[in-house]
């Protein structure tokens, strides 16, 4: 079964639409659209998340017989890929932690400046 249609027949077991998976997986509806009629294929980041939100394993949604999905998927460590998954989101919680210290910084300079 190609991946396409395995994210087809997840989607309906959900009843959601392609905007609500977009959703869960953080893309836009027409990046998911191209992933669903076969237009285009999934990164590895998003392969991971796809079987975070349906909860399933991610060889599942790779078949060794879909001739489609390009053979890097299957040497690839999903362990590997989880943690940098995990610690690219560490990376932009510390980054949207940067971004509030130097706003409360320039508020800061600017009542500073107005005394």
């Amino acid at each position: 079964m190609s991946l396409r249609i395995k994210l087809r027949n997840l989607r309906y077991s959900r009843d959601w639409s392609q905007v609500e998976i977009a959703d869960h997986l953080k893309v836009s509806q027409p990046a998911y659209h191209l992933w669903e009629t076969d237009q285009t294929k999934p990164t590895t980041e998003n392969l991971l998340r796809i079987s975070e939100v349906y909860n399933v394993d991610l060889y599942s949604l790779l078949d060794f017989k879909d001739q489609s999905i390009s053979p890097q998927y299957y040497f690839i460590d999903p362990k590997l890929l989880e943690n940098l998954i995990k610690n690219q989101n560490k990376i932009s919680q510390l980054q949207e932690q940067i971004i509030k210290i130097m706003e409360n910084q320039n508020k800061t300079i600017e009542n500073l400046l107005k005394k």
